[in-house]
Parts: C-alpha cells; structure tokens; sequence
C-alpha cells in the first residue's frame, strides 16, 4: 500500500518570494535615513552628536564639521526622519488612505513634540522629570540631554511638518506594493 500525499495546490501552496513588507517605503527610507546619518556625520560637529564617535568625525571632519551643507544641513535632518518613519512604519503595514494619513500624523505629532521640548520652559521640565531608569538604556540615557542641549527652531517643524505631507502621497502611489494579506 502506497501512501500518497497530494501536494498543495498554487492558491494554498505557500510561496516564499511574496514580499513581508513594501518593498519601495522600506528601501526609500532607509536611503532617507541613511542620508541624514551622513549629513550628521559630515555637517555636524561631534561632541553635539549622540551617535558619532569622536574618533569617526575626526576621521571625516578635519574641520569639525563647519556645515558642509549650509543652511540646509539645519533643517533636512528633522525633514528626513519624519519621511523616513512614516515610509519604515507604512512599509511594514497595508494602509489604504486613512492608515496612510494616520501614520503620517502619527510620526509629525511625535516629531513636533520632540522639537517643541527643546523649548527653554519645556526643556529643563522634561530634563528634571526623566525617569531614572532612562540613564541605563541607550539612547534614552541621553534624553535630557536632547531637550536642553537641542535649540528649538520654527523651521523645524516646517520641515517636519514638509517630512510627513510628502511622505504621505509616497505611501499612497506605492500601495500596490504592500504586502499580501495573510491567509489562513
């Protein structure tokens, strides 16, 4: 007696090249994430840099970092992280308009919080008010210092504000890239 297993069929078989994530909002960005790393690195001076080790900017900065991107390099930081995090976030989900909206929001809210905490009053409030527990994880151990070291700046949230309205037609024109819903 033979035993026979039927092999799936293509509808159920599972199939490993259907993408976890939308391809274009992920790669998109991480490049935009990636560029604002390299204008850290390359227009900022290091001992205002959490991320750059002084050895790195020393290597890359022989100036130490005298804006090599003008008045630009000021506001295209808070620009590419908010696009970039609505991109990363809408990557990993299927969002039809309202999510898309939402997720936008969402990062923009969150952004202009950070920048307003830079706000003299906010920012010595927030830097007496961090849990203790923050000087033991990376990167909250430099929370504090965010806030009172950061200098606020109105064009921030422009440019903020300019990350998440032009991410949001990007998540929009790339849907038909979302990942397959699953199946049970």
């Amino acid at each position: 007696m033979t035993l026979h297993i039927p092999k799936p069929s293509p509808s159920t078989a599972p199939n490993s090249s259907r993408p976890l994530f939308n391809r274009p909002r992920l790669f998109t960005g991480l490049a935009a994430l990636a560029l604002g790393a390299l204008l850290y690195l390359l227009d900022r001076p290091a001992e205002r840099t959490y991320f750059i080790p002084q050895f790195l900017a020393d290597a890359v900065q022989p100036d130490g970092g005298a804006g090599l991107f003008g008045g630009l390099g000021q506001q295209l930081p808070t620009f590419l992280h908010t696009f970039a995090l609505c991109l990363l976030t809408a990557a990993l989900l299927r969002v039809g308009w309202r999510g898309a909206l939402g997720i936008c929001a969402a990062w923009l809210t969150t952004d202009a919080l950070f920048e307003l905490g830079q706000l003299p009053g906010a920012a010595e409030w927030l830097a007496q008010h961090m849990p203790a527990w923050f000087s033991h994880v990376p990167l909250l151990d430099n929370a504090a210092g965010y806030f009172l070291h950061g200098r606020f700046d109105p064009l921030d949230l422009l440019s903020i504000t300019t990350g998440a309205v032009l991410a949001l037609p990007l998540i929009l024109a790339t849907r038909r890239f979302d990942p397959p819903l699953a199946q049970d």
